[in-house]
């Protein structure tokens, strides 16, 4: 894949165009397969492998325990052959117990060491191919005793094949395509065995056969499903790695030595629109939510008048401060854009959450309880906050959004200050 995201964000780099490009593609990509489907459970090429190798250690780990497992339930089925074809008891413990485990669990050895002879030849799908030759071998072992007991009980035998092939399709995971194959070399060998019984009664053959093919239907729907949610959450895991990373890298930009407001220590207007800017591309490439708290300080020109300029930066300093730590969340910015007011950016934001957080941050002003007798809105400083949140698309701008988020605040302060007023465009 031509970008590809660690689980872990690191050390942020500018990128270049043509890096920006290809991250920009290969994000579309993800967002189209995520709305419109991969009903052929495949991704282009680059994806592909890398869902692929994402995947492959946990099904490799998967495969040795469920292996292990359905070798020991495999042989336990000597019961079940005890009973039901006790003149076949031989033939089948040799089968089971003296060519099927010895062979599974040499592979499961050499497949543990990393040395089985088809690791190198099918990297990416040595634990489909080696699922399906066991199914097929667990299969094959039924299908020769057939012809040859002369049980009564051996007309019921085939039921087997239910267990086999829920092994391959749910037990085992097989990627949908080998597990469609797999299906059909399991209904291929069921056919012959039944066939095989010249003597195999009519009236069984329509229960039995739909048992298995049931079975098989069903299991072949549930392995499509799961295939399907766990690409779906690759895909969304991919999305927020590139989230992250973007993230990381609008911040390290912020960090620059002119994004500072020196007063308050928040970042200044001139980052945050930049800052915004960047928060905006990337919410109108996801069709994401986007919400912005414009904050103003009620009657802070009064304020000044009474108490001083000093008194006044030590109040904004002691806003800055409260509206910083009253954001939970590592993405959401706040900045002074000049005299008494703030904006807060929230990415991935709704009106409703974005209402919540602009109260907590009014209420929180409000506990600062500074004297501000000049108010005629309290005794006390208090701020009015305008709220705007959309969901991003083409038709929207920045600045529309700047200036939904001012009218918002106007009618704020028009209602009485101290309060928040929302708007959703």
């Amino acid at each position: 894949m031509s970008v590809i995201f660690s689980s872990r964000p690191s050390a942020v780099a500018e990128r270049d165009p043509s890096t920006q490009a290809s991250h920009q593609a290969t994000m579309s990509r993800i967002q189209d397969l995520l709305e419109n489907g991969f009903p052929l459970m495949s991704f282009p090429s680059d994806l592909e492998e890398a869902f692929q190798r994402d995947a492959l250690p946990a099904r490799e780990r998967h495969f040795l325990i469920s292996g292990l497992i359905s070798l020991l339930v495999y042989n336990g089925y000597l019961l079940a052959d005890w009973l039901m074809i006790p003149d076949m008891l031989w033939l089948v413990a040799q089968l089971r117990l003296l060519v099927f485990t010895p062979v599974a669990l040499l592979s499961l050895f050499l497949f543990w060491r990393g040395i089985h002879p088809f690791h190198r030849l099918l990297p990416l799908s040595l634990v489909d191919v080696l699922t399906l030759l066991g199914g097929v071998g667990a299969a094959a072992s039924l299908a020769i005793v057939i012809p040859l007991s002369e049980s009564r009980m051996i007309h019921f035998y085939p039921v087997g094949y239910m267990v086999v092939i829920t092994y391959g399709n749910v037990i085992s995971r097989l990627r949908f395509w080998y597990a469609l194959t797999f299906t059909f070399m399991m209904l291929g060998i069921f056919i012959a065995g039944v066939m095989s019984q010249e003597t195999f009664p009519p009236r069984l053959l329509w229960p039995i056969s739909s048992m298995v093919i049931s079975v098989a239907l069903f299991t072949l729907c549930s392995n499509y499903f799961m295939e399907r949610d766990e690409r779906r959450r690759f895909l969304r895991t991919l999305r927020e790695r590139s989230l992250v990373r973007d993230l990381t890298q609008a911040h390290a930009r912020l960090k620059d030595i002119s994004r500072i407001d020196t007063l308050t220590g928040l970042h200044n207007q001139k980052h945050i629109l930049q800052h915004l800017s960047l928060i905006w591309e990337r919410a109108w490439r996801d069709r994401s939510a986007l919400s912005l708290l414009l904050i103003d300080i009620d009657h802070f020109k009064k304020f000044n008048d009474r108490y001083g300029h000093t008194a006044g930066d030590e109040c904004l300093q002691k806003v800055a401060r409260v509206l910083q730590d009253g954001l939970r969340r590592p993405g959401d910015v706040v900045a002074r854009l000049g005299g008494e007011e703030f904006l807060v950016v929230l990415p991935n934001t709704d009106a409703s959450f974005a209402s919540g957080v602009a109260e907590r941050l009014r209420q929180a002003v409000e506990s600062l309880q500074i004297r501000h007798e000049s108010s005629t809105t309290a005794r006390h400083l208090t701020v009015s906050v305008g709220v705007v949140a959309c969901q991003a698309h083409p038709d929207l701008t920045v600045e529309t959004l700047m200036q939904q988020a001012e009218q918002a605040l106007q009618l704020a302060k028009s209602e009485g200050r101290n309060r928040v007023y929302g708007h959703t465009p």
